[in-house]
């Protein structure tokens, strides 16, 4: 590797260029987190639990496919480098699964419309999400050794999504008004396509560049070495465990608030009102991560995340009804989730660097696959407890909202609120266990002189 890795800074551009990778994929994320369950639910007619099932097992089955996607990566060799091409070759196919998702044929049985609802779940979620968005997670740990610039570059990230989430849930039901949820479904796969482009084509992997080629030098690691030494970094399991709570929280949260506007307050067009509530704040502590982080460590930063985070949801909790009271306890929240949403995948790449450092064998695959199955087993858990919590409060599926029993309302309430002050209290003890924050500067050192050798 030449000199300039070492001094390697990411420029802005090539920030914001990663940054609209993650909003390819949260374009997906953010409207079947938001709106797929009530899709299924409401518009195509499957029970709620039957829902919940489904997504629960697709997302297990991703553990088998994460695994394999992540030995594939360490393998990848290209002359874009390990994870970047997968970025460009998954993205027709990001186009393709939304739009299979969100076209459940009407003439279907139910049983017919299950099944369809399963093949393209799986489809979407066990492979093509995870083709796409766990090399790009483990993009980020080959951009850049720099602390610093991988803080920055996820608190951009993070800023750029939740605009994109934003946006989402602000034009989505006009959307579908006008045009319904196939056509809505094909106009976000096209938006997809292209924010996957931008990425691919304004990010490199300066790890390991050869300037002077243009191409990417990649050292091949089999996987009876690499996977040996993942199992050997403890915060491997730690940071799987992050994702799968935090990833919990986000769909639940997310799920409960389309069912509490709709049938809780009788007013679905507030959860404009709501997501703004959260995105907002989340926007601006996302501005001032990489500040925190520099003064007091990303470990204590994520730590009063998670406090602003159950405070939070807590208010939430005991708003009731009250509009005021409840978008102020959202937008605490969404003030906390901004530093431990960009923390935790800044984080991914320091466990990385922890694993080379440990045991010499540097594995961005497989530990990345530890992000995507925790995070879509979250996802999937998390839609499972949305629904199953539905489920026992009563919720009567295609029923009116002021005919719903006042079980399913109390169900509802308690989704929106203590469960997200539950998950947040489970990730504050995650989070004060990795305390990976007090090798980071020798590892740092340590990885520049060997990467340089």
């Amino acid at each position: 590797m030449s000199e300039a890795t070492k001094e390697q800074r990411l420029s802005l551009s090539e920030k914001i260029s990663y940054g609209f990778g993650d909003c390819a994929a949260n374009v997906y994320v953010a409207v079947a987190g938001t709106f797929l369950t009530a899709y299924y639910t409401d518009t195509v007619g499957l029970a709620a639990a039957a829902v919940g099932t489904m997504m629960l097992i697709a997302r297990i089955f991703d553990g088998a496919t994460d695994l394999v996607m992540g030995a594939i990566v360490d393998k990848t060799k290209s002359k874009y480098g390990k994870a970047r091409p997968w970025v460009l070759w998954s993205a027709p196919f990001m186009c393709i699964g939304l739009i299979l998702l969100f076209t459940v044929p009407s003439g279907f049985s139910s049983g017919g419309k299950l099944a369809y609802a399963y093949i393209s779940y799986i489809f979407m979620n066990c492979l093509v999400y995870t083709a796409n968005n766990l090399p790009y997670n483990a993009l980020l740990s080959r951009m850049t050794l720099n602390v610093q610039d991988r803080t920055t570059t996820a608190s951009i990230r993070f800023v750029m999504t939740q605009i994109t989430t934003l946006v989402m849930n602000a034009v989505t039901m006009p959307l579908v008004g006008m045009f319904g949820w196939t056509v809505t479904s094909v106009i976000y796969g096209i938006v997809e396509i292209v924010m996957l482009l931008i990425c691919f084509l304004f990010c490199k992997e300066h790890i390991g560049e050869d300037a002077s080629a243009g191409t990417v030098k990649v050292e091949n690691v089999p996987l009876k070495v690499a996977l040996p030494s993942v199992l050997r970094n403890q915060y491997f399991y730690m940071q799987a465990l992050m994702f799968l709570f935090l990833y919990i929280y986000v769909v639940a949260a997310g799920m409960s608030s389309a069912y509490f506007c709709n049938v809780v307050l009788q007013n679905p067009n507030l959860i404009g009102v709501l997501s703004a509530a959260q995105t907002i704040p989340a926007i601006f502590s996302n501005f001032a991560n990489p500040s925190l982080v520099k003064q007091f460590g990303k470990r204590k930063t994520m730590m009063a995340g998670a406090i602003l985070m159950i405070i939070g949801s807590c208010v939430v909790g005991l708003s009731g009804t009250t509009i005021p009271m409840i978008v102020i306890g959202i937008a605490i929240r969404g003030l906390g989730q901004g530093p431990i949403m960009s923390g935790i995948f800044a984080m991914t790449a320091d466990v990385v660097d922890y694993g080379e450092w440990k045991t010499g064998v540097r594995s961005e695959g497989l530990i990345n696959s530890c992000t995507s199955f925790g995070m879509k087993v979250g996802i999937g858990l998390g839609s499972a407890v949305g629904t199953g919590i539905l489920a026992l409060g009563g919720y009567l599926e295609g029923t009116a909202p002021d005919m719903q029993p006042a079980s399913a309302i109390s169900a509802i309430k308690f989704e929106i609120g203590y469960l997200g002050a539950i998950i947040a209290a489970i990730c504050l003890v995650l989070v004060i266990m990795m305390n990976i924050d007090k090798y980071i500067k020798q590892i740092q050192a340590d990885l520049e002189a060997k990467h340089n050798a």
